[in-house]
């Protein structure tokens, strides 16, 4: 196996566990979700807790799990005229789009993001809801990381794109 075949499954694989890894998350999210409704509904009696472990869950899980799924393209995405193409056509025009749109809006993304994060770890920055006040730099450094993971598996997709129009493999 070449450097490059190695580094391409490093990154595919990292990937693929950080999206498997944050989708356990549904398990803690479904509960909390039953527990919201049983709490509000049943008992009258809602939590305020519940309501912002909930954001947070899914905004990680959310985030956590778009590289994965760009790994393996399940995004949504508006392929009319390059369905029609050949495989090499379209991998040209998937290799020139990665390249105008993807990279520069996962920079921006990426700078964004860390600036975002790294103000709100100066300020411990806190959600401040009725009596409860749960910390949201850990949720705002998820930006950031999904980004650069992002960033690597667009890197990868292109590479292998690149592979395939030397190789036709």
């Amino acid at each position: 196996m070449t450097m490059v075949n190695k580094l391409l499954s490093l990154i595919d694989t990292t990937n693929e566990w950080i999206g498997r890894i944050f989708a356990c998350l549904i398990i803690p999210l479904m509960f909390l979700i039953v527990f919201e409704v049983f709490t509000r509904r049943i008992l009258g009696n809602p939590t305020v807790w519940t309501f912002e472990v909930i954001i947070q869950l899914y905004a990680a899980l959310f985030m956590m799990a778009a590289p994965l799924t760009l790994l393996y393209n399940k995004h949504v995405s508006v392929d009319i005229f390059a369905s029609k193409l050949s495989p090499k056509k379209r991998a040209v025009i998937d290799i020139l789009t990665y390249l105008i749109f993807f990279f520069p809006f996962v920079l921006i993304l990426f700078n964004e993001g860390y600036e975002y994060a790294m103000l709100s770890w100066e300020l411990l920055e806190k959600k401040h809801s009725a009596g409860f006040a749960m910390p949201i730099y850990p949720l705002k450094t998820v930006i950031p990381v999904t980004a650069f993971l992002l960033f690597l598996q667009g890197i990868s997709i292109v590479i292998k794109k690149i592979i395939f129009l030397k190789t036709a493999r």
